[in-house]
């Protein structure tokens, strides 16, 4: 009986919470601050494309929303994508993590505020492609697009989260 239960707690204690992912650390390492972030904030780390301009400017409106940004150049975003379980399907430019979520996308500043609020147990929230009007894509030259912000659970699935 004490190795049954040895061994289940030990089986609870070694499984990944419902806030880690891939057994990746996403925490510090080759990253640059974006400039003006909240030093006390949360922290987002964001990886993306050094080419990528839509990406950066995400961050920036994350930072105008209290978070401390970690900008991460990646030149396997894909892999990355890949190794989290972010299917096409729900894929965008860049992908970040904060407090164990992955956010893929273009993802308000409030969703992720009612995320960490809320701490469902999912793998984390996707804004798909890259739509205009989303934050990181605000173009006065064209008209913006309604969208929506999905809760992606374990096995992938997604379901509506937010809408805008």
């Amino acid at each position: 009986m004490k190795l049954v239960l040895f061994l289940l707690l030990g089986s609870i204690l070694a499984a990944p919470s419902a806030h880690s992912h891939g057994g990746h650390d996403h925490g510090p390492g080759d990253e640059i601050m974006i400039p003006g972030s909240n030093k006390n904030g949360i922290e987002i780390y964001l990886y993306r494309d050094k080419s990528c301009g839509c990406c950066k400017k995400w961050g920036a409106r994350m930072v105008e929303g209290g978070y401390k940004v970690v900008d991460n150049i990646s030149n396997d975003i894909n892999d990355l994508k890949i190794s989290e379980g972010i299917s096409s399907s729900l894929a965008s430019c860049h992908t970040a993590f904060v407090e164990g979520y992955f956010i893929e996308g273009h993802v308000p500043g409030k969703s992720i505020d009612k995320l960490l609020r809320d701490m469902p147990d999912i793998a984390g929230l996707s804004v798909p492609g890259m739509p205009l009007g989303s934050p990181g894509m605000e173009t006065s030259q064209m008209a913006t697009q309604n969208y929506e912000v999905l809760a992606v659970d374990f096995d992938g699935k997604a379901s509506v989260f937010d809408s805008y």
